[in-house]
């Protein structure tokens, strides 16, 4: 048997190290796929914590509370600290919803997160106690971007 040539043994080490390239390649999309996954886990988290600092809001403070029965009546009548109060407690909703939007869109939260929170503020904003009026809509207009404020028409006014 004839031993290996330089040639031969070139041949064998490129071999050799376009496997380790090729494993080096996986390795790196397993990573990112991973890093991926913690992402969308941390934007869920933080979506959720947002969300619940709100809701403690209504829970801890009676008069707020108040405020929030009021709005789900029939003819609210809110003193002028009032509508302010609700006015951030509506924003606040918003700016959660809108955040939820931009993340999807750079797919720092699943689809399925996504979906479940868009139905939720959909159906919040658009039959809840949190109904947001056309008027209302149309002052923020200048507060989200371009596709939320499309997102949000389509969702909540519809035609």
């Amino acid at each position: 048997m004839r031993k290996p040539g330089l040639t031969e043994w070139a041949v064998i080490g490129g071999l050799i190290a376009s496997v380790g390239f090729v494993v080096s390649l996986l390795f790196v999309a397993n990573s990112v796929n991973r890093n991926i996954d913690v992402q969308q886990a941390s934007t869920e988290n933080l979506i959720f914590e947002l969300h619940a600092q709100l809701a403690n809001q209504v829970l801890a403070d009676p008069s707020f509370a108040r405020i929030l029965f009021k709005m789900r009546s029939f003819r609210p009548e809110l003193d002028q600290i009032e509508a302010i109060r609700w006015e951030k407690y509506q924003m606040g909703l918003l700016d959660i919803w809108s955040m939820a939007y931009r993340r999807h869109q750079v797919q720092l939260l699943s689809d399925e997160q996504w979906k479940a929170w868009d139905e939720y503020f959909t159906v919040l904003f658009t039959d809840g106690g949190e109904k947001l009026s056309r008027l209302r809509w149309e002052q923020l207009q200048s507060a989200y971007d371009d596709g939320f404020w499309t997102h949000v028409e389509q969702a909540v006014f519809k035609y």
